[in-house]
C-alpha cells in the first residue's frame, strides 16, 4: 500500500493537472515508447546490486501541445527487472519500477524549427513505485515515493498525424539523503532513461 505522504503527493499532482491552463487551440498526442534505463541507484533492499545496470524499459506519455513554447504531458514508463540481474537468483523474477509523472513541456515553437525537429526540455513531479521480493521471502519490497523528472528532447512530425519523439529524462525520488534513520532509509531511488516513441496526433 502506498504510504500516506505518497498518496498525498499523487492526490496533489492530479489537482495541480487540474489546474492547468489548456490552450484553446492545443494538439492532443500520444506517444508510446521503447528505450533503455541507464545509471540507477537505489537505498532499497538490492541484494543483486541492479540498480546501477543498463536494462530495457517502455512506456507511454499523453501530451498537449500547440504552436507556442508551452505544453502539458502525463508519462507512465515501466523497467522490469530494475532488481535483478539474473544471475545470482536471489530475487525473485518479476521487480520493478514504475514511475508516474505531470511535467511542464517548453519546447521551441514550429515557426522556428521550420518542419524539422522541435527541441524541447522538461520537468514536473510524479510518483516512482518499486516492487521486488527475494527468493526467500525475507525482504517484500513494497515501496512508493514522490519523485521528480526533468529531461530534454526533439519531436518530429513525418506525417501530419503521425511523428517520431527522441526523450531523455532523469527521474529521482524526493527524499533526502539516507542517515540511516528509519525515517529515511530505503526511500532513495533514481534512474536515467533514454527513449525514441511513436508520436500519434488525435
Amino acid at each position: 500500500m502506498p504510504q500516506p505522504a505518497s498518496r498525498c503527493a499523487f492526490a496533489v499532482l492530479v489537482w495541480a493537472l487540474s489546474l492547468v491552463p489548456l490552450p484553446a487551440s492545443a494538439d492532443v498526442f500520444a506517444a508510446p515508447f521503447a528505450g533503455v534505463k541507464f545509471g540507477g541507484y537505489t537505498s532499497i533492499v538490492d541484494l543483486e546490486l541492479a540498480a546501477g545496470k543498463t536494462s530495457g524499459t517502455i512506456g507511454a506519455s499523453l501530451f498537449l501541445l500547440d504552436e507556442g513554447i508551452i505544453g502539458y504531458e502525463v508519462t507512465f514508463a515501466h523497467v522490469p527487472r530494475y532488481f535483478e540481474l539474473g544471475n545470482s537468483g536471489l530475487i525473485t523474477p518479476g521487480s520493478f519500477v514504475i514511475d508516474l509523472t505531470g511535467n511542464v513541456i517548453v519546447a521551441l515553437p514550429p515557426n522556428v524549427t521550420r518542419g524539422g525537429l522541435r527541441p524541447y526540455v522538461i520537468g514536473g513531479l510524479g510518483l516512482v513505485y518499486a516492487k521486488a521480493s527475494d527468493v526467500l521471502g525475507i525482504f517484500q519490497v513494497r515501496r512508493t515515493v514522490p519523485a521528480i523528472s526533468v529531461g530534454a528532447g526533439a519531436i518530429g512530425l513525418l506525417t501530419v498525424n503521425v511523428g517520431v519523439r527522441f526523450d531523455l529524462r532523469y527521474i529521482r525520488s524526493l527524499t533526502r539523503e539516507d542517515d540511516r534513520s528509519l525515517a529515511t532509509v530505503g526511500r532513495r531511488i533514481s534512474y536515467s532513461r533514454g527513449t525514441v516513441g511513436l508520436v500519434l496526433r488525435f
